[in-house]
């Protein structure tokens, strides 16, 4: 796609890369946003590409009470005052000011807040010919809560936000269940399940042969990424491998409890990104779950799911939902409650490895690029910035 001479803004959540491996930062979140903006400067003509980004972190006490604004390349991350709600609200006024002075005619978000969509929708109301897109990977909404607890008011403020968003001119949704359950205009959705970022690009550098029969779990330690369950029973089912695991979390406790009672489960607690990876290219089977705990999976895919997928190794999921049959089809599928996991990594020692992840990256290659997804997003909005 030929570079727009339009100005684009990219509004994401964050973090420096000297502070990726921060409190709060994600790592795949990181990774698939930054892809996100090298994709947008990439279509765009010089000086035409903008990126603000608010970092995450712990709110005052547990992170500082102001975060300090910071410049990297082109990307700024806005300071703001580091307290509940307010730094979202002091954050959407800097971002409107940012706006007014950059004046851009592309605005795409990354996922939906409720400040930042009412932000971006003045903005649009101001200055006419404006295109707003937004890219949801992640939707919190739960109202089986009690409202005035943290995830019920987590819950409301993601419908408000959502309520919002409706009227953006593009919606980028994961799944088909979002556009059903919210009762989108399909006409202006786009579905897209997420993408592979530089990690994965890293992964397949060469014909790496698998060197070593270790397994490597790395994601948030969560009970809705299955770390628990794999670790109970890959001890229950005295799975005689290694068992390395990366990440932080609710259950970081539990993993390193278990860690210590066992030889054959390893916790190396939060690494950066390229630490992670020099383990994934080695090890024989590489892990990646989702269920709906704490958490609705239709709303929420694992978008590390299709870095992984470029592994060398065994990929080893759950049939959880919307995953992509190209991978499904070659790849190690294990119950929900993991009963079958030691059969399932058994077997897949007596297929053939290097051919199965060639046919898992060819697929991801063809239908999961960012690339793609932000080329279709550009020739969706250039009709409505040039109406």
């Amino acid at each position: 796609m030929r570079a727009t001479t339009h100005r684009n803004l990219f509004l994401g959540h964050f973090a420096p890369e000297a502070l990726q491996t921060s409190l709060a930062s994600s790592g795949a979140g990181n990774q698939v946003q930054r892809q996100i903006f090298e994709e947008i400067v990439r279509r765009s003509v010089e000086s035409n590409a903008i990126c603000l980004s608010m970092r995450p972190q712990p709110v005052w006490p547990r992170g500082p009470l102001y975060s300090r604004p910071q410049r990297e390349s082109k990307i700024e991350f806005v300071g703001y005052l580091n307290l509940p709600i307010l730094k979202h609200l002091v954050f959407g006024f800097l971002v409107f000011a940012r706006l007014m002075k950059a004046k851009p005619d592309v605005c795409i978000q990354y996922n939906s807040y409720f400040f930042e969509n009412l932000v971006l929708l003045i903005y649009r109301a101001i200055r006419a010919k404006v295109a707003l897109a937004i890219i949801i990977q992640d939707l919190h909404i739960d109202l089986s809560v009690g409202v005035f607890s943290k995830r019920g008011l987590r819950s409301i403020s993601q419908r408000l936000a959502f309520w919002l968003a409706r009227t953006f001119d593009l919606i980028v949704p994961i799944s088909a269940s979002i556009v059903d359950d919210f009762r989108l205009d399909s006409s202006k959705c786009i579905i897209f399940q997420g993408g592979i970022t530089k990690f994965a690009n890293d992964l397949m550098l060469g014909e790496r042969p698998v060197s070593q029969a270790i397994g490597v779990f790395a994601g948030a330690l969560e009970s809705y990424n299955g770390v628990d369950l794999l670790v109970q029973q890959w001890l229950g089912q005295k799975i005689g491998y290694p068992l390395h695991i990366f990440g932080r979390g609710r259950l970081a406790e539990f993993v390193s409890s278990a860690a210590t009672e066992s030889s054959h489960i390893v916790y190396h607690g939060f690494l950066d990104e390229q630490s992670v990876l020099g383990w994934q290219q080695v090890a024989r089977w590489n892990f990646c779950f989702r269920y709906s705990i704490g958490l609705n999976q239709d709303y929420f895919f694992p978008s590390k799911l299709f870095n992984v997928a470029c592994a060398p190794g065994a990929l080893v999921v759950n049939n959880f939902n919307s995953l992509p049959e190209g991978i499904k089809n070659h790849s190690c599928v294990v119950a929900d409650d993991m009963s079958n996991l030691s059969l399932q990594m058994r077997e897949s020692l007596t297929s053939v490895g290097v051919l199965e992840a060639r046919e898992r990256r060819n697929y991801v290659l063809s239908n999961h690029s960012w690339a793609a997804c932000i080329d279709q997003m550009f020739r969706f909005l250039s009709s409505r910035v040039n109406a």
